[in-house]
């Protein structure tokens, strides 16, 4: 399992909060709770393996693609 700690900012109220990132089976696509407004944060984590690098976006729930 390979594991990588990070703080991350809630996207709704700004909150920082403290995430693991589980980057052993892949990309991952998921939703987290911010634990100050229990609004639901996407997070996104692609693992780029060319240039050896975590990559990691976070967003509201609400916001729409155009």
């Amino acid at each position: 399992m390979n594991i990588k700690h990070t703080t991350i900012s809630c996207p709704h109220c700004g909150h920082s909060m403290h995430v693991e990132l589980d980057f052993s089976g892949g990309d991952q696509d998921y939703y987290d709770e911010c634990a100050n407004c229990c609004e639901s944060i996407h997070l996104n984590m692609h693992i780029n393996v060319l240039a050896h690098k975590l990559e990691l976006s976070v967003s509201a729930d609400d916001e729409q693609l155009y």
